[in-house]
């Protein structure tokens, strides 16, 4: 509305502006239009810088000749003038005549939407539950063809499809390829548009029709991140035998978020793969992947592969490693952390801690105790006081021992990490 009220000024403005410049002296009306005596009078007294030598017609005249008159008359300045102020008001009116249609078409979608969505999602419902085998009609067929039409019953049967599986996540598919949408879902995975082709790989992905795998891998190194994206969570939904089949490559780059749609897309399909071989691979952000997703499924097989990484060149992928050994809890670790920590940075020490402080073994104790009296980060001091704390009687003996004999900042540090609020 805001849009139309700024369209109406921007109209009355330039009426405005072409009036006050179309404005001529009185001698340049034509005698029809203004007296006689007027016109002597006129001229005497009033000129118009703009307008060249007058002229008078005798006899009525036309609105139309009345202005060609004056563009006859002027000179070059009122015709530019004239010629911009017609151009921007057409503009304008064209303009605002594209934004009635607009709104229009818009209202005429979410009606047709709306009327189609009750009865779209009520078929699908019926067609889950019938015992008896279905068959869809022509006449829904021929419906689909309507973009509006074929839109919402994609929509309402991806939308039932995500909360259900078995039995009836098959019946779904069935309707999907029956209703003739396969050829629908591949064409919008040839379209131009990145967001329509994402679309495409979804739809074909959900109802497991894979095809199209091979257009789809060549997408996983995409420029646009979202595209990349949704090929990659394709790639794994349709290849559940072996969903880390592209995951080995090197041109392909794993973001964070990419990784965290990884592992919901990994979760769904049921089936957790070994990541031990990707932990071997020249691509960083895979081998980085692999290691988180080793800890989070807790694949204790491959803590030796793991543990190789712990002397990795690449500082990220050691503290990954790092981590991944602190989720397997795996006491047998705990000797090639503390060979590692004097050369690690402060960052990687801080995670060397908490990775052994969740071992909770107690031949620790003197580690944590040396980290706790000769580190210089207080992060590190204080993550080795808890270290002991949470080994429980002997740590909390070490640390009394400690406090008997330690300077104002270390007593601070162990009160701190004995505080069971913190």
């Amino acid at each position: 509305m805001k849009l139309s009220r700024f369209f109406f000024l921007f109209i009355f403005a330039f009426v405005v502006q072409s009036t006050v410049f179309a404005i001529p002296s009185i001698s340049e009306l034509p005698q029809a239009v203004i007296p006689r005596d007027t016109l002597v009078q006129a001229e005497k007294n009033s000129f118009l810088p703009i307008m060249s030598e007058t002229k008078h017609n005798s006899g009525n005249s036309s609105f139309y000749k009345i202005i060609l008159f004056y563009y006859n008359k002027s000179n070059i300045l009122f015709r530019i003038i004239l010629f911009l102020n017609l151009f921007f008001i057409s503009s304008a009116i064209i303009l605002v005549f594209m934004i009635f249609i607009k709104r229009v078409m818009s209202e005429y979608v979410i009606y047709r939407e709306k009327k189609c969505r009750d009865r779209y999602s009520t078929y699908i419902t019926r067609w889950i539950y019938e015992k008896d085998d279905n068959v869809v009609p022509e006449s829904l067929i021929k419906e689909l063809e309507s973009p509006i039409s074929r839109n919402v019953f994609t929509s309402e049967l991806l939308s039932l499809h995500d909360n259900l599986s078995g039995e009836s996540g098959e019946k779904l598919k069935e309707l999907f390829i029956q209703a003739g949408l396969i050829k629908y879902a591949i064409q919008k995975t040839r379209s131009f548009y990145w967001h329509v082709k994402a679309m495409g790989f979804r739809e074909l992905a959900l109802m497991k029709i894979n095809t199209e795998n091979p257009l789809i891998a060549k997408y996983l190194d995409a420029k646009n991140l979202a595209l990349r994206l949704e090929a990659l969570l394709a790639m794994i939904q349709l290849n559940p035998e072996d969903p880390l089949i592209y995951f080995d490559n090197p041109k392909i780059q794993y973001t964070e978020w990419g990784q965290i749609n990884a592992l919901i897309a990994l979760k769904k399909i049921g089936s957790v793969p070994d990541f031990g071989n990707l932990m071997q691979s020249s691509n960083k952000s895979a081998v980085i992947f692999a290691l988180k997703m080793a800890g989070i499924f807790k694949q204790f097989d491959t803590a030796e592969l793991v543990t190789q990484r712990l002397n990795d060149r690449d500082e990220e992928i050691r503290r990954e490693a790092i981590i991944t050994l602190g989720k397997m809890e795996l006491p047998d670790s705990n000797s090639n952390l503390i060979e590692i920590f004097p050369n690690e940075s402060t960052t990687n020490k801080v995670e060397i801690l908490r990775a052994m402080i969740l071992s909770g073994d107690n031949q620790n104790a003197a580690f944590f105790e040396k980290a706790l009296l000769h580190e210089t980060n207080l992060s590190i001091r204080i993550l080795s006081a808890k270290g002991l704390v949470k080994l429980g009687e002997e740590g909390l003996k070490m640390l009394d021992s400690i406090i008997s004999q330690s300077d104002t900042k270390l007593k601070l540090i162990i009160i701190h990490a004995k505080d069971k609020r913190i």
